[in-house]
């Protein structure tokens, strides 16, 4: 996200970084989470810099918490009391979790403390009323999560999804048509897979997950 300076890579990334920290103040509950282990391998200063800044950035009816996660990596856990000791200071936060996503390690300690802040509210709109833009959103969602599973860890870091065509057929089908845009051949190619084996089984996926 942001180079060796602090400044970001492209203006797409400063527009899209501003707009997230922009919309910080409007939750309730913020939770913040570093990966402790390679906090303690290869710390990385701009981290360091982001965790702080929202801790020393006080507010007084959001509540953060600071999640240190893959607890499950670090062999010597004495390791981990260095991590909390050098941000455990911070005014900004309320709640301290070390966890660990993959094993579950103090992950429902977590989850019970979210339950705990989340507030009843009455619904904005039906719940149970889904439009032509809900389902386009879901769409675009669906296969994005499909692509992600799709493609494991060979994440390429830029790609634009579109949604390109939505057009309602006289036989009661729906004809969709999306779009991933990457910048490099490469990127592509981990979309596509071999043979376009791995865009093929996208497609078959999605038109089950649409509509179940």
């Amino acid at each position: 996200m942001r180079s060796s300076s602090g400044r970001f890579y492209s203006a797409d990334v400063t527009q899209r970084t501003e707009s997230a920290w922009g919309s910080l103040f409007l939750y309730d509950v913020l939770l913040v989470m570093i990966d402790a282990h390679r906090h303690l391998t290869k710390p990385d200063p701009r981290v360091i810099s982001l965790v702080k800044e929202l801790g020393e950035t006080v507010k007084s009816k959001q509540k953060r918490i600071l999640c240190m996660n893959k607890v499950d990596l670090i062999e010597v856990k004495k390791d981990l009391l260095k991590v909390a000791s050098e941000f455990g200071h911070l005014p900004g936060y309320d709640k301290y979790y070390m966890i660990s996503g993959m094993r579950g390690s103090g992950v429902k300690d977590l989850v019970n403390y979210l339950m705990d802040q989340a507030v009843k509210r009455p619904w904005g709109e039906d719940p149970m009323l889904m439009d032509e833009e809900y389902l386009k959103s879901l769409s675009l969602e669906v296969v994005r999560e499909k692509m992600l599973d799709c493609i494991h860890q060979e994440i390429p870091y830029k790609v634009d999804q579109r949604l390109i065509d939505w057009t309602p057929m006289r036989d009661g089908s729906l004809r969709i048509e999306q779009h991933f845009i990457v910048i490099k051949l490469g990127h592509r190619k981990i979309l596509v897979g071999k043979n376009g084996s791995k865009i093929r089984s996208l497609q078959v996926g999605d038109m089950v997950l649409l509509w179940d």
